[in-house]
């Protein structure tokens, strides 16, 4: 899960650098919540990926672990993605993707929750 661990710091990085931006570059009120916002859900997640990665490399890899990062990922992308195009750029469009992100993430964390119940009790 070597990428999940790169995408995770690379991800982090972008949503502490838009999160700071959102803060500081005068945009206007809405657009300055879409970029928090997607910097806010973003850091959560890219934390999200970093444990799923931290998990499977103790040894506790599965199909449901993998799937999970994947989510998470795709998530960070379509959700937090979305968000900072739209505070950017006059691409109103892609606001019809930003639920597909939430959904992303909530399947993430469904799938965690199928991982740790796939485990034996020690």
């Amino acid at each position: 899960m070597r990428w999940s661990i790169i995408f995770a710091g690379i991800s982090g990085a972008i949503m502490v650098g838009l999160g700071a931006y959102a803060s500081h570059a005068g945009l206007g009120d809405e657009a300055s919540g879409w970029l928090l916002t997607g910097a806010q859900y973003g850091l959560w997640h890219s934390l999200a990926l970093l444990g799923v990665a931290a998990v499977g490399a103790r040894g506790s890899s599965s199909r449901w672990l993998t799937l999970a990062a994947i989510a998470f990922a795709a998530g960070i992308l379509l959700f937090s993605g979305t968000l900072f195009t739209r505070a950017l750029t006059d691409f109103d469009w892609v606001s019809k993707a930003t639920p597909l992100g939430g959904l992303c993430f909530i399947a993430g964390w469904l799938l965690l929750a199928a991982h740790g119940a796939t485990l034996r009790r020690a």
